[in-house]
C-alpha cells in the first residue's frame, strides 16, 4: 500500500480522524519545532533498519523511500505562505513514524529512541489546541481592529 508521501506504507489499521472545527494559526517556528521533535525518531529508525537483518528488502526499501521523503521535507524552507500545509504534512509524518515503529517491532528490530507519541489528540494536547485557538482569535481580533480603524479613518 502506498502512503501519502509516495512511499510504501506499513500495514497497520487505518484510523479515523475528525476534522478541525476552528482554523489553526501556525507559524514557521511551530513547523520547525515539529520537525525538530520528529527528526530524532526518524534518525533512530534509520539506524534500526540498517542494523536489523530481519527486515525484508521490500520493507527496507519502503523505509528508505519514507526516510528520503522525510529528509526532503525536513530540509525544506519553513515558509509563512505554507505553514498550515507544512504543519499538516509534518503531523502526517509523525503519525507514520509511529506506524513504522510498530511495524519494525514485528521484526524484533527495536529503535534506540522511545516510542513517538503524535501530538494530535488528547492529553496535554488540549492545552496546545487552546493556545492555537487563542492565536487564531488574537489574529482575527487584530484584523477586525485594523478594518474598523480604516473604516473610521475613511469616513
Amino acid at each position: 500500500m502506498t502512503g501519502v508521501h509516495g512511499y510504501a506504507r506499513p500495514s497497520v489499521p487505518a484510523e479515523m480522524t475528525v476534522g478541525r472545527i476552528l482554523p489553526r494559526f501556525v507559524t514557521p517556528d511551530d513547523v520547525r519545532d515539529l520537525k525538530n521533535r520528529v527528526d530524532p525518531f526518524v534518525r533512530s529508525l534509520d539506524q534500526a533498519v540498517a542494523r536489523c537483518k530481519a527486515v525484508p528488502d521490500g520493507v527496507r526499501s519502503g523505509w528508505q523511500a519514507f526516510s528520503k521523503a522525510w529528509r526532503s521535507y525536513f530540509d525544506g524552507e519553513d515558509s509563512w505562505w505554507h505553514t498550515a500545509a507544512q504543519m499538516d504534512q509534518g503531523e502526517a509524518y509523525e503519525r507514520d513514524v509511529a506506524k513504522w515503529q510498530d511495524m519494525l517491532t514485528q521484526y524484533q528490530c527495536a529503535p534506540d529512541a522511545p516510542r513517538i507519541t503524535p501530538e494530535d489528540g488528547g492529553g496535554d494536547q488540549d492545552s496546545s489546541r487552546w493556545r492555537g485557538t487563542i492565536k487564531t482569535v488574537a489574529v482575527a481580533g487584530a484584523v477586525i481592529a485594523v478594518v474598523l480603524g480604516l473604516r473610521t479613518v475613511l469616513k
